[in-house]
């Protein structure tokens, strides 16, 4: 066989066989409602940034915001009372799914706790133990690493108008929680699990006025005298489904409660 034509044969297979052996090219889209940087989880509405973590998503209520991934923290091998040490554990509350309430921000959230503190304390951690799992589905789990419950900070004493007809959202932090634990972590589980605060409890708020042509700053306030818990990113069926939603019957709630805590630390007053 003439040589030439034995190289284009070969050639020719090489091209036939080649596309078999590439990789599929996974696309990011990239998502503009937040500025550089963000790019939508793949198969989901929400949009990070790998860079700092800040996470959101737009919802009928509003921006909601998140950390994702969530700060890695450790099981707690002493009692809350303990863990909080030098400073104090103030204890939320042991909540079922029965006491979560769906918000504006289509998330499901507890009532508001009263939670003062000193001047100069700050709270450090959050610890939760316990958990839900659903009995009509066996092994129940977060359908991906987003689902999970926060600690956030509200004030419903405080309405504040910014401007232009908007209010303030009732979440302190820039609707950033104080602290999430995923849900992985605490379903059925009887150890608690901590995680340090990424948030200020409560913080210090300003905000620019906006009167004709002039902008002026409102404020220093201090903002947070509550907390409440909440669910936070996750699939339709961890948020609504499970938490009696109108397509589940409201006599078949979720299995179990989670206990959700607080360190507060002493700080220097200034």
């Amino acid at each position: 066989m003439n040589k030439h034509l034995l190289s284009f044969a070969t050639c020719a297979g090489l091209l036939l066989i080649a596309p078999a052996s590439v990789a599929a090219v996974e696309y990011v889209r990239i998502c503009t409602l937040y500025g550089a940087g963000f790019h939508y989880v793949p198969g989901t509405d929400t949009c990070t940034n790998t860079t700092t973590g800040d996470t959101r998503q737009q919802t009928e209520g509003g921006t909601w915001r998140s950390l994702v991934p969530y700060p890695e923290g450790k099981w707690v091998t002493t009692p809350p009372l303990l863990e909080c040490l030098p400073g104090r554990t103030v204890t939320l509350g042991t909540f079922s799914s029965n006491d979560f309430f769906l918000n504006a921000w289509q998330r499901m959230q507890t009532r508001t706790v009263p939670v003062p503190v000193n001047r100069g304390e700050f709270v450090s951690k959050v610890i939760m133990s316990g958990g839900f799992s659903d009995p009509r589905l066996l092994n129940r789990r977060g359908t991906n690493g987003m689902d999970g419950l926060c600690v956030r900070s509200v004030d419903p004493t405080e309405v504040q108008n910014i401007g232009n007809g908007s209010i303030s959202p009732p979440f302190g932090n820039g609707m950033l929680p104080i602290g999430c634990v995923a849900n992985s972590r605490i379903l059925n589980m009887p150890a608690a699990y901590a995680v340090s605060a990424t948030a200020a409890y409560p913080n210090i708020d300003s905000f620019y006025i906006v009167d004709g042509n002039q902008s002026f700053v409102s404020g220093p306030y201090t903002y947070g005298t509550g907390l409440v818990v909440t669910t936070d990113f996750g699939s339709p069926s961890f948020q609504r489904l499970i938490y009696n939603d109108a397509r589940v019957a409201a006599s078949r709630p979720l299995a179990g409660s989670v206990t959700v805590s607080v360190c507060i630390q002493p700080g220097v007053a200034r």
